[in-house]
């Protein structure tokens, strides 16, 4: 996968205290805090991929929560979220997680490989050598990012925090149905 395009930190210091402060309840809390985990992944997964421009479709399905949430901290204090793209090759043998970068943000000039642009130009326009006039755009104006995570981020940021902010209720509620 590559380098993690969100992350997300959520502080689960509390749900731990109070998974101790009550005989029973640590695996009720952790379970309701995996289910928030692939909730807010999934969430945002679906926010991100209609964004996400379509070539082939490969960047869109390689949008991922591949990894959910991982533990931070001595004690377990925090969850570590990353959403990004998989290693899915494209049909010119360029791994999504690489070219993610380059449609996720702004690139300055530079001259661009020239078989994935190939492949869009027969897409796009129905002629290869349209590519060639691509890359002599790409390396005299770059390109504009589409920031689909940034923006799939900026939509769901607040459910996530809403997410979240429900496990103590859920988590004691389950334990109340169980006690």
């Amino acid at each position: 996968m590559s380098e993690p395009i969100i992350e997300i930190h959520i502080d689960v210091s509390e749900l731990l205290r109070l998974a101790e402060a009550i005989p029973g309840m640590s695996r009720i809390i952790y379970d309701e805090m995996r289910k928030a985990g692939e909730e807010s992944g999934m969430l945002l997964t679906g926010l991100i991929a209609p964004l996400t421009p379509v070539n082939y479709g490969l960047l869109r399905s390689a949008i991922q929560w591949p990894l959910g949430y991982e533990s931070q901290g001595n004690n377990i204090d925090a969850f570590r979220g990353i959403v990004g793209a998989s290693e899915i090759a494209s049909p010119a043998g360029t791994a999504t997680s690489i070219y993610v970068d380059f449609v996720e943000n702004d690139t300055s000039p530079h001259w661009a490989p020239i078989n994935p642009l190939k492949l869009y130009a027969i897409r796009k326009w129905g002629d290869e050598k349209a590519a060639y006039a691509l890359q002599a755009h790409i390396a005299r104006h770059g390109t504009k990012g589409k920031h689909m995570f940034e923006k799939g981020w900026k939509a769901g940021q607040g459910k996530i925090q809403e997410i979240w902010q429900k496990v103590p209720v859920k988590a004691v509620q389950q334990f109340e149905r169980i006690a």
